[in-house]
């Protein structure tokens, strides 16, 4: 038995295994090679991808959380060159058009303030909304509508990387993500199998010690990332891991996808993702540099594939003609626990919650993050996955929860589908409680469930949806009531003023585009 700094060399975590390629895949490998590294060689830790050629990838325009430049930067990326290669955009906040009522459209912006000289801005926001204030939540206090209105860029061409103006995201082609990671992850000394895994070996303990391939034999771990999707090969198919869906609650179970190319000429890229509701679910609009990803989700159970395929091509007009539909079926829910034994799941193998607010790439670079600091010896595996599902579990169901805001709070009843959203028979207890708390008085942090300090979505982003979907308490909170409205007025005509010089100083988004892509 060896010793270093203390430690059993014997118990370290010292080979690998992803199993499976794709974004969750490589940001996996290039993460933790990044955030794994050491000078000492006796506790560097090797990483061994394994992705077949025959697998297909889901990959479409997908919108992403802030949260990915965190992690950008971590692993050591240059925002210029990702967004040349992934084909990308700058994303400032989502529109959603007919969700409350047909005709009507509600901002969910970047943008977190919450407070000003100590009181909330969203109770100072209603108590003026009482007084006759007409304006909306989001654009009273945030820039990014009146940005996104102006397709204006989040940031000058002089930032620094990763920074700018206000908080963003992207909009990226996946499946170049996942090209852009390989490429990355292989000059960084990744070893990349590309084979076929066709069984797993387990010790008498349940772990698994290998994963046979076809053409590459057993390949031996430590720790083993199931990548694999929706298949969930590792934790699902080999250890059994039992699946909770959410179609109870969440009903979209289905997407049908296509590649727009854009017009010529074309000078508006929107800096903003396009959720636009329809009969039986609702359509995205991805703006990415040179095409536009759109996809319709809706209920299997309310509309068939055929008909979800018309209303995509009607919605795009005819620009879809000719053009290829990708029809997905969509598995909702999660993994009942993301870890288990030396098998932790990332992306779709571990989980899936529909993507009405881009939560598909940030719940990867959530494991990832929990991963980190969850890293285990041999002998701490199953106290780091205790501590490491708990935080996921909770995480999967506030976002289930926070989704579900969208549907269950509408007033449209022209449609089945509709009807059903809105006299919901299934809320999570965990929303019915905060939804009757919040009916006497807007959110705050404490309202939330969160185990860790990562969340997808502060009391900020529950207050502008509540705020859209006209669902508000009669009275703000007693303190920010009995302030005189004159507070409540010069602290919304000082935010228009500040509005408005960031909107001055903002760039036009498609010239920023041309500057970053060098205008190809």
């Amino acid at each position: 038995m060896v010793w270093f700094g203390g430690r059993v060399l014997s118990d370290r975590v010292r080979d690998i295994v992803i199993v499976g390629g794709g974004t969750a895949g490589w940001m996996a490998a290039c993460y933790l090679t990044a955030v794994l590294a050491t000078p000492n060689e006796n506790e560097r830790v090797a990483i061994t991808l394994i992705e077949s050629k025959d697998i297909g990838i889901i990959g479409v325009g997908e919108a992403t959380l802030a949260h990915i430049k965190q992690i950008m930067i971590a692993i050591g990326i240059d925002e210029g060159d990702f967004m040349r290669s992934c084909n990308a955009t700058f994303k400032n906040a989502i529109r959603f058009d007919n969700f409350r009522i047909k005709g009507e459209t509600f901002w969910h912006p970047f943008t977190q303030l919450s407070h000003v000289n100590s009181y909330a801005m969203v109770n100072l926001w209603l108590a003026a909304r009482n007084a006759g204030y007409d304006g909306s939540y989001a654009e009273a206090v945030a820039q990014d509508p009146a940005m996104c209105l102006k397709f204006l860029a989040p940031k000058r061409p002089g930032d620094k990387p990763y920074d700018g103006l206000v908080n963003y995201a992207y909009h990226i082609d996946t499946i170049e993500l996942g090209r852009y990671l390989r490429e990355l992850g292989q000059q960084r000394g990744i070893r990349h199998v590309v084979d076929l895994v066709t069984d797993a070996g387990r010790d008498e303990g349940g772990n698994i010690t290998h994963v046979a391939t076809e053409e590459h034999g057993d390949i031996a771990g430590d720790l083993f990332i199931d990548c694999t999707g929706f298949r969930s090969l590792l934790l699902g198919k080999t250890l059994g891991e039992p699946f909770r869906s959410f179609n109870d609650v969440l009903f979209n179970d289905s997407a049908v996808a296509m590649r727009v190319p854009y017009p010529d000429g074309l000078r508006d890229i929107r800096p903003y993702t396009t959720c636009s509701a329809q009969d039986a679910g609702w359509i995205w609009n991805i703006p990415l540099y040179q095409r536009t990803g759109t996809g319709h989700v809706y209920s299997s159970a309310h509309m068939d594939k055929e008909t979800a395929e018309r209303v995509l091509r009607d919605y795009v007009g005819p620009a879809s003609d000719g053009i290829d539909a990708n029809h997905i079926p969509m598995r909702i829910g999660r993994s009942e626990r993301a870890w288990v034994k030396n098998v932790v799941s990332l992306g779709l193998s571990g989980g899936f919650i529909e993507p009405l607010e881009s939560t598909g790439i940030y719940l990867t670079e959530l494991g990832l993050t929990l991963l980190r600091d969850h890293f285990p010896t041999k002998s701490s595996m199953a106290a780091f996955a205790r501590r490491y599902n708990r935080h996921m579990a909770s995480y999967y169901d506030e976002i289930r929860d926070f989704i579900t805001l969208h549907y269950c709070l509408t007033d449209r009843t022209d449609t089945d589908y509709w009807r059903l959203c809105r006299d919901h028979p299934a809320i999570p207890d965990s929303l019915a409680e905060k939804l009757e708390l919040w009916s006497h008085r807007l959110p705050t942090e404490n309202d939330l469930d969160y185990t860790s300090e990562l969340p997808a979505f502060s009391a900020v982003s529950y207050n502008y949806i509540l705020a859209g979907m006209n669902q508000l308490p009669s009275a703000p909170l007693p303190a920010e009531a009995m302030q005189d409205l004159g507070l409540a007025r010069a602290v919304f005509e000082d935010r228009a003023k500040g509005i408005a010089a960031t909107v001055a100083e903002a760039p036009y988004h498609k010239d920023l585009l041309d500057q970053i892509h060098g205008g190809k």
